[in-house]
């Protein structure tokens, strides 16, 4: 199947799938519930995708434990913030939350007045990194899933000489394409109907959201107010 055809099949499916929870209403839970089916799906894709290049012969790498992808630039979206937000606030004590929030800002200083490219050579560990295991993993954002390796040495590669522009991890394309594109056509729904939604590194997205004190019915209301 060429790139065109999977881009807007899964483009349509993330469309389709904000639309069948969301057109009941436009609240949290909805909105809460229409995100864990959209991680659900793309998690039910990749083990099937998985088992598949594993029978070809081409195993992932990925495994609980390997962190090397842990430590560099990622971006997600308004509602994905919000979500591991809502995750956070149900997971975890107040003295926790405010660790992780501290562990956020650090890593925001490091980044905050450099461009994407400078950014993106920066290796420092995601706020939610805690001995080589994600303390989050339920709830880790669209692009946390669909970046998955067939080589351990490439991704150490990268890891290691971030300037080097040759060291580029052995990643599967068809995860990282489809989950884009669905993740696309989540929030070409939610913008449609007057949602609007930002894409930011992973740190500074959840900073913004916790300092601000934002929340899913906050964000849908202030959107649909000034819409």
């Amino acid at each position: 199947m060429e790139s065109k055809e999977i881009r807007r099949i899964f483009y349509r499916d993330g469309y389709r799938l904000a639309h069948e929870y969301l057109d009941q209403g436009f609240t949290a839970d909805h909105l809460k519930a229409a995100i864990a089916r959209l991680y659900r799906s793309v998690d039910e894709l990749l083990y099937s995708f998985l088992e598949r290049t594993a029978s070809d012969g081409v195993p992932a790498a990925c495994k609980k434990g390997c962190s090397w992808c842990c430590y560099q630039l990622v971006f997600a979206v308004t509602h994905e913030f919000l979500y591991l937000q809502d995750f956070v606030m149900r997971h975890f004590t107040e003295k926790k939350r405010k660790d992780l929030l501290e562990r956020a800002g650090k890593k925001v200083l490091l980044t905050l007045n450099l461009t994407v490219e400078e950014q993106s050579k920066v290796r420092a560990a995601c706020p939610f990194l805690d001995n080589g295991t994600c303390m989050v993993y339920e709830a880790r954002p669209m692009a946390c899933r669909i970046y998955l390796s067939s080589s351990l040495s490439s991704c150490k590669r990268d890891h290691d000489r971030p300037e080097n522009g040759k060291s580029i991890p052995g990643l599967f394309e068809f995860p990282l394409l489809a989950g884009r594109m669905l993740n696309e056509g989540f929030v070409a729904y939610l913008k449609q109907n007057g949602i609007r939604s930002s894409e930011l590194p992973m740190e500074q997205g959840y900073s913004s959201m916790v300092s601000l004190g934002q929340t899913m019915e906050d964000w849908i209301n202030g959107s649909k107010a000034s819409s």
